[in-house]
């Protein structure tokens, strides 16, 4: 049996994937994760949003601080 490298999407990643697409099923899934994922690093994903809003003009990172609010109250 040959090995084979097999990558896997970082939670961090997914999120960030699921607030680009934007979809109502896509943001409830963001604050399922947040909820149950005390770990997540929130630091990454705000810098990875604000990346894509300069490129691309959209409001990703508030979208997120929204959903994000949840987790800190």
């Amino acid at each position: 049996m040959e090995d084979t490298a097999v990558h896997f999407a970082s939670v961090e990643d997914v999120i960030i994937h699921k607030i680009i697409a934007g979809r109502p099923r896509d943001l409830e899934d963001v604050r399922s994760v947040l909820l149950k994922n005390e770990a997540v690093h929130l630091d990454y994903i705000r810098k990875w949003l604000q990346e894509f809003y300069d490129s691309l003009n959209e409001t990703f990172l508030q979208r997120f601080n929204e959903i994000g609010r949840i987790r800190e109250a």
